[in-house]
């Protein structure tokens, strides 16, 4: 690369300079960091629903323009596309342009992962993965090497894509129930419109990670919200504009930014069961970009 000029990565790229513990620390930084990020701004068109989301902090400006486009699933492409662009935040100076189709599959679970930290999981026991798309394969494959679970059960409604993703992670396809009834850890990563973390059927002391987003998505029973008590989110905006879950509260419901439980200045004390809601935030995303940056030599 000249110097002054833009690094471009695209998913390889991404895919090979990624490391989960290290990301999982690069968020933990920006969000005790006083970075910030705006709401994001999004619509639907076309079929597709595209966002903008930008943020600022750590020396960096940055901006992930992304969509999430149905149709590509029939055509064997990515679900997720677009680009996410680092500035230099006191000059300008472009520094890397960057698939956003692979960045936010790294930094979703990233950012679950710290949430289930700071919930207070701890590892082992069964990590059971609803949805058997990118999301789906990246929370099993990144929280499986960082809490080593002792089994990992997968559902999906294709039955040869829960096949595929167990496979590739050793795990074994499971009726949706009995996932269920047997995870310490359920990951819920679908466009589903209708719950399919039923409360009811959630074992006491049970994690639940939601990143299906966002409405009509709603992938979090009012029961299992109940038995939470205290509801961990990514952003409260975010959460409130975007998520199904949202408009289905029960009573007494507390909800709870991750960033303020980082920081220590909030806590989150579930009940039977602990649930993280993630919607998705710029921070994440900046987050990427200053590790991505300074893997490659870009910032200190």
């Amino acid at each position: 690369m000249e110097k002054g000029s833009m690094m471009l990565l695209g998913a390889g790229d991404v895919e090979r300079l990624m490391d989960a513990r290290g990301l999982v620390e690069a968020v933990r930084e920006v969000l005790v960091s006083d970075a910030v990020a705006p709401p994001r701004v999004s619509l639907e068109h076309g079929g597709a629903w595209l966002a903008a989301m930008p943020a600022a902090g750590l020396r960096l400006h940055v901006v992930k323009a992304v969509g999430i486009y149905p149709g590509n699933v029939a055509l064997g492409l990515p679900l997720i596309r677009g680009v996410l662009v680092a500035l230099d935040e006191g000059t300008g100076e472009a520094l890397l342009a960057a698939d956003a189709g692979a960045v936010t599959a790294w930094r979703t679970p990233a950012a679950s992962a710290l949430a289930l930290e700071v919930l207070g999981y701890r590892g082992g026991g069964v990590l059971g993965v609803v949805g058997a798309g990118v999301q789906g394969r990246m929370h099993a494959r990144i929280l499986s090497s960082l809490y080593r679970p002792e089994r990992i059960l997968v559902y999906s409604i294709t039955g040869r894509r829960a096949e595929k993703l167990a496979s590739e992670v050793g795990g074994e396809v499971a009726p949706l129930e009995r996932l269920l009834k047997e995870s310490d850890v359920v990951v819920a990563a679908t466009l589903s419109r209708e719950p399919v973390v039923r409360g009811r059927l959630l074992k006491s002391g049970a994690y639940v990670v939601s990143v299906g987003a966002p409405k009509p998505v709603h992938e979090v029973d009012r029961d299992a919200l109940a038995r939470a008590g205290c509801l961990l989110v990514d952003t409260l905006d975010g959460y409130r504009r975007e998520a199904g879950e949202a408009e289905d509260e029960p009573e007494g419901l507390e909800v709870v930014e991750l960033r303020d439980v980082v920081r220590g200045v909030a806590e989150c004390r579930p009940r039977e069961v602990a649930v993280y809601k993630s919607v998705g935030t710029g921070l994440f995303d900046l987050a990427a970009a200053v590790y991505l940056a300074r893997r490659l030599g870009l910032k200190a």
